[in-house]
């Protein structure tokens, strides 16, 4: 394939999965007209390439992180939630609902801000005495989603009783047959959003661990004491823009780590050009992880995660700078980008193994290294860079404690905190996975299911098999090609995915599928020397490589429901996506 047509070809795999996404799951003129763009544009090419003439050059990876972003916007979440609250205090709050008349009423909704442990009564006023008809004892933070109670009373008056602790309520709905009921109150703020619907969905409510992240942002901004405090401070502040944007509403607490998601796929593209030195190599890296199916699911729940992949990918990127150009800022760089991926989240510290690793191969390989960075004095520059640097950038991200107690004890014991919650957790829960099960994709991390009247909308992390699969034939590969060939970017890559991966193998804590994501850059970048290889070697491979693309994004077009909350016929799921009994999505 000359390079006319392999740039022809790269450009049908950016326009047509996004012609095709845009036509199955979305609708409306400004998507069509997106459709006819897109199509007429790749169609000049097209011309061009049966005239023989140059190419139009459209500049592929941003053509790819287009796409990305219209994946992971659409449907993200809700921009118009409630956000005026009031604080509802045991012992102190007693909130009448006057309807004026007996009415009819069978369903209450409420839309809770931050739930400190509550436990309320909801109460009607009958003949004689007061009724209660609803009673929550809290077992879960449910903060920033609606609720709502089927129960059906005729009364003039409900009372809303705290029994322990408190909680920010935004807005009550009262209705019969989904027929909105209007009351007075004397609290202010629970009826002054009208227009805003009730929402249980994913899409205008929190769920799953954005109750810790989310959350917590909220209250870093508000100065309210943080409820998450088992994870460093840097992936919440990271959080907080989004909100100022957008409100305390879905959109706003997911918008930062989508955002973030699609720099990741211009570090794929960016880190493949320096390693493999050709457009085409980079498109590919590009492309696997724009249409991986992890990337994608991660980015749209407002999880921490893809901050801390995104660092720690930048700082194996500098530090194969600093390797390959011999500059010291290079590796200053890649150690201010660590300390920033363990503020985020202390998984990233198991990328100090690859480092080690690396390290170690450079003095016994004796790569070429400057005099000035060869024998220990690497050993010492790495410790500055990691130790020094990197911890200094770590400690600095918790600038929001200090600010609010002037003391550096303070965060000592917040860190050691953290320390003793990982340490010492025996939590059990049914989506937990052993390390070794998640290159195999075989039980995935179920974010969220509501299943209504045989429709079925599912937000679960996974591996797309023809990624994770792929990946571990082109992990051994790059094992056997590092001895057969001693490769020093093939070395360099497989070091960098052990580094980040088998740490977890010590590991005594729960675990989840989704701690593979910090290896999963590395995976695809073992799968692109693998291909790349056998382009060069073989006209086989330079020949059909595509149809491996082609099936990469097809999974995607076809699991897109079950990655990112899209409402589909339950059937579609059990018949076509459900490959194992693990699968349970």
């Amino acid at each position: 394939m000359n390079s006319s047509k392999a740039l022809l070809f790269m450009q049908i795999l950016t326009v047509l999965p996004l012609a095709l996404f845009l036509g199955i799951y979305t609708q409306g003129i400004v998507h069509t007209i997106i459709i006819i763009i897109l199509l007429f544009a790749l169609s000049v090419n097209v011309y061009l390439s049966i005239k023989h003439k140059p190419l139009k050059n459209y500049p592929l990876v941003l053509l790819l992180m287009g796409s990305f972003y219209i994946y992971v916007f659409y449907g993200l979440g809700s921009t118009r939630t409630p956000q005026t609250f009031y604080t509802l205090k045991d012992e102190q709050s007693v909130t009448l609902f006057d309807f004026e008349h007996k009415i009819p009423i069978d369903k209450v909704c409420y839309y809770v801000g931050i739930d400190k442990n509550v436990n309320f009564t909801l109460e009607y006023h009958g003949k004689t005495r007061w009724n209660t008809f609803y009673r929550y004892e809290n077992a879960y933070p449910y903060s920033f989603r609606w609720r709502c109670i089927s129960y059906r009373i005729k009364t003039d008056k409900v009372l809303l009783r705290i029994t322990k602790n408190e909680m920010m309520l935004g807005e009550v709905r009262f209705s019969y047959h989904d027929k909105y009921i209007p009351y007075q109150t004397k609290i202010p703020y629970l009826s002054d959003e009208a227009n805003i619907s009730v929402d249980t969905s994913y899409y205008s409510s929190m769920f799953f661990d954005e109750i810790y992240f989310g959350r917590t942002a909220y209250e870093i901004m508000h100065n309210i004491n943080v409820y998450e405090n088992t994870h460093p401070y840097l992936g919440k502040h990271l959080i907080t823009p989004g909100i100022k944007l957008f409100g305390m509403t879905p959109f706003g607490w997911r918008f930062m780590n989508a955002l973030f998601a699609g720099l990741l796929i211009f570090m794929a593209y960016y880190f493949a050009l320096h390693l493999f030195k050709k457009h085409e190599y980079a498109f590919i890296s590009a492309f696997l992880m724009t249409y991986s199916f992890m990337h994608l699911s991660q980015a749209r729940v407002g999880l921490i995660d893809t901050f801390g992949v995104l660092f720690v990918f930048i700082s194996y990127f500098y530090l194969y700078r600093f390797i390959v150009q011999q500059q010291l800022s290079r590796l200053l760089i890649s150690g201010v980008f660590f300390g920033l991926a363990a503020a985020v989240k202390w998984s990233a510290v198991f990328a100090a193994l690859g480092f080690m690793l690396i390290a170690l191969y450079l003095l016994l390989s004796k790569y070429p290294l400057q005099k000035r960075f060869s024998g220990y004095k690497l050993l010492l520059y790495g410790v500055l860079s990691y130790g020094i640097v990197g911890f200094l950038v770590y400690a600095f991200s918790f600038f929001d404690i200090y600010g609010h107690t002037h003391s550096l004890q303070s965060i000592i014991n917040y860190n050691t905190n953290m320390y003793h919650y990982h340490s010492t957790l025996q939590a059990t829960h049914p989506y937990s996975s052993p390390w070794w099960s998640w290159p195999l994709d075989m039980k995935p991390m179920g974010y969220y299911k509501e299943i209504k009247q045989g429709f079925l909308s599912s937000i679960n992390a996974l591996g797309n098999p023809a990624i994770f699969w792929v990946g571990i034939v082109a992990v051994f590969y790059l094992f056997v090609m590092s001895i057969v060939r001693k490769s020093f970017e093939t070395t360099f890559i497989l070091l960098a995915f052990l580094g980040l991966y088998l740490p977890y193998i010590f590991v005594g804590r729960l675990m989840f599928i989704y701690h593979f994501y910090y290896a999963v850059p590395f995976l695809i970048l073992a799968i692109v020397t693998m291909l790349k290889d056998g382009m060069e070697r073989f006209v086989f491979v330079r020949k059909t490589y595509g149809i491996y693309l082609i099936i990469v994004v097809g999974l995607f077009l076809a699991f897109y429901p079950v990655l990112s909350g899209y409402v589909v016929p339950q059937s579609y799921v059990a018949d076509w996506l459900k490959w194992f009994p693990t699968w349970w999505f």
